[in-house]
């Protein structure tokens, strides 16, 4: 009799654990249907680790950018809306090997266009054109690339490092390579307020899993040194980024001038953008033409 007793207790006991195990996983799924997981995200780290970008991007690193571009968004590749400018001995070659990260939706959306990582692209040159810096903008569509290689998204990199081995090429000139990136951290923790308006912050991200990294690093430094000695806290500086689960070159190894700028996040109108771009654009200047 004990025995058949114990059988029935470690039966209601398995009994027990898997009711609870499909609970948790109904409750799960019905709970993320009616809660976006990215809002709860943005709340966890707006609650604790507003104040403090370094451990956001960190946090970012461990959950994953839940709001990171993963190549199926509704952005598409934009075309170049000045595809004359600027191809005579440029200097500067601007790329976005996630050309499809956005900007948050503004009234830019009346006119079907969605802003993007490549728009920030296309205003920077114009802005670096304007003060003499011969600029271009790689207009490649990257996902055509990763397409016509049977790669996928993840291999984004791959891709554009074609394009910048082609763009040497093409354009012997070009010595400084820039690709601009948006992150997906709080509004709040994305902006920088001044008397002047308000700016989207940025952050150079520099790997270190390749000989001379501190080559790039030491031309990031200067550019976020320029930046905030325009506009004091715009750039919160130099992120290294190496090891295991990093990507930690970012085609880096490339050229000792080739740097990755995150500017602003998900959320950032895209005017917000474009006054950091105007502060970007002037230290480049400032550093690449003296």
């Amino acid at each position: 009799m004990k025995r058949f007793k114990s059988k029935n207790r470690k039966s209601f006991k398995l009994k027990f654990i898997i009711f609870i195990i499909l609970f948790s996983l109904s409750f799960c799924y019905v709970f993320s249907y009616f809660v976006d997981p990215n809002v709860l995200l943005d709340k966890i780290k707006d609650r604790y680790f507003s104040n403090n970008d370094i451990i956001t991007y960190y946090i970012n690193d461990l959950f994953g950018s839940l709001k990171e571009d993963n190549g199926l968004g509704k952005t598409e590749y934009i075309p170049d809306p000045t595809p004359k400018e600027n191809k005579e001995s440029p200097i500067v070659y601007l790329y976005n090997s996630h050309q499809t990260e956005e900007y948050y939706v503004d009234l830019l959306m009346e006119h079907d266009i969605m802003p993007s990582v490549m728009t920030a692209s296309y205003i920077l040159r114009e802005k670096l054109n304007n003060l003499k810096i011969n600029t271009m903008v790689e207009t490649t569509n990257i996902k055509n690339v990763i397409e016509n290689n049977n790669w996928n998204y993840t291999d984004s990199y791959k891709a554009s490092r074609i394009l910048l081995q082609q763009a040497k090429i093409n354009y012997p000139s070009l010595t400084t390579f820039i690709d601009l990136h948006r992150d997906s951290i709080p509004y709040e923790s994305s902006i920088l307020k001044t008397d002047d308006g308000i700016y989207a912050k940025v952050l150079f991200v520099i790997g270190t899993d390749y000989e001379g990294y501190k080559d790039n690093e030491s031309l990031a430094l200067k550019i976020s040194d320029e930046m905030n000695n325009f506009v004091p806290g715009i750039s919160k500086g130099i992120i290294e980024k190496g090891g295991l689960g990093n990507n930690g070159v970012y085609n880096q190894d490339f050229n000792t001038n080739t740097i990755l700028i995150e500017i602003g996040s998900s959320y950032n109108y895209i005017t917000e953008i474009s006054a950091t771009l105007d502060i970007l654009a002037n230290s480049l200047a400032k550093v690449l033409g003296g």
